[in-house]
């Protein structure tokens, strides 16, 4: 009777566990065919193709469909940043304002959902700061946001040479609340990077930004900043 007994709880587990996965894979099987195009338009972009305007606007809005499903699959948010940001992109202030506002709206609900579903994104981090301050530079918050960017990749090659983009866009303000974060960048990109990345990079320094970058040029000395003077070659 024991042994029948045991054997009884043994398939009502199996069957609980059965189910749960059952579930689970339904799941993940209803999002991908729910984000498929999503996901499709967002990998043109990505190769550069040319997708006409309202085609765009349409597959950007969709994202909303990844929020409120609350879908955290790594490949589905990823695709939506790639839309909401290439909507932004698109849009110009000064000829449609009210477009370019629901666009940045949106870009920026959106890449707070990316957040919840991955905190530790260094590159959603700096997406954000850079939409928040597109919307209303408050130094504070966009820093903090930055801040989060650097911490967490404070080496990654690609990441410091973007983010020195929106350091060289933003206030002084802003840089001063970030300046620890500010100082990081500027010297692991001057002592590590590599010579011929960081030399396009750094052409145009913006007026804001240009004592620090000077002081963070003279900080690491003539022994890592001579060779941004060689050639680089193409």
């Amino acid at each position: 009777m024991l042994g029948v007994r045991y054997i009884s709880h043994v398939r009502i587990v199996f069957l609980i566990v059965a189910v749960i996965f059952t579930v689970l894979a339904g799941r993940e099987l209803y999002a991908s065919i729910r984000t498929a195009s999503i996901s499709i338009v967002a990998e043109r972009i990505e190769r550069g193709e040319t997708i006409p305007n309202d085609v765009a606007a349409r597959y950007a809005a969709r994202t909303i469909e990844v929020v409120d499903g609350h879908y955290c699959r790594s490949d589905i948010v990823g695709a939506g940043v790639t839309l909401v940001l290439a909507q932004l992109d698109r849009q110009n202030v000064n000829i449609n304002y009210d477009t370019w506002v629901a666009a940045a709206s949106n870009a920026r609900r959106y890449l707070q959902h990316a957040l919840s579903c991955m905190p530790t994104n260094s590159n959603f981090w700096l997406r954000l700061a850079a939409v928040q301050s597109a919307i209303a530079e408050e130094p504070l918050e966009v820093a903090g946001m930055m801040k989060r960017s650097v911490a967490l990749a404070p080496y990654d090659e690609s990441i410091i040479l973007t983010r020195f983009y929106f350091w060289n866009s933003f206030t002084r303000a802003t840089l001063s609340a970030a300046s620890s974060a500010v100082d990081s960048d500027l010297t692991t990109m001057l002592e590590l990077g590599d010579r011929c990345r960081v030399n396009a990079t750094i052409k145009t320094v913006s007026p804001q930004l240009r004592p620090v970058f000077g002081r963070i040029w003279a900080t690491v000395g003539e022994g890592s900043t001579a060779r941004f003077r060689q050639r680089c070659s193409g």
